[in-house]
């Protein structure tokens, strides 16, 4: 009988990595980038109207938004997630220097209140309404990763244009 041991040690390897390979990471996602792509007239949309019917404040946001000329930022994104996310159907813009603004904006191409949903690898094309605000500004939006429903946020560079 000739030795078996070293086809037994060779069989428990390649079922330990071949079963490690099957479960998935436990790490935590990696940063998502939102680019900023330029301006827009802004789309009234779905959203703008439920939006303004949520609170007395995010009327007056959608009030001013429209007396300002319904004016709109374009960003784009890429899923890099390994499972669906939704973005949020509002997200915060912010200024600084003299006058600094944190004002939710909602965002105009939005399907449904719930946001803008997204498989693994898709690229969204982002509108936001966007108030008066003085330069340089940046807009932060969180998703929801659908595999464990985790928050997380996503957020421009400063825009200075």
């Amino acid at each position: 009988m000739k030795n078996r041991t070293p086809l037994i040690i060779a069989a428990l390897l390649a079922s330990i990595f071949t079963g490690c390979s099957k479960h998935p990471t436990t790490a935590s996602p990696a940063p998502q980038p939102i680019t900023f792509v330029g301006y827009t007239n802004g789309v009234v949309g779905v959203i703008a109207p439920v939006f303004a019917k949520l609170t007395a404040d995010r009327a007056a946001v959608i009030q001013q938004w429209l007396a300002a000329g319904t004016n709109g930022a374009i960003f784009t994104f890429t899923n890099r997630q390994s499972c669906d996310i939704y973005i949020n159907s509002a997200g915060r813009i912010y200024s600084g220097r003299t006058h600094p603004i944190n004002e939710e904006s909602p965002l105009l191409n939005a399907p449904t209140s719930s946001g803008i949903g997204l498989k693994p690898g898709e690229v969204a094309t982002i509108q936001v309404a966007l108030l008066p605000h003085e330069l340089p500004w940046r807009f932060q939006v969180n998703y929801i990763r659908m595999d464990d429903k985790s928050s997380h946020s996503l957020e421009s560079g400063w825009i200075d244009k």
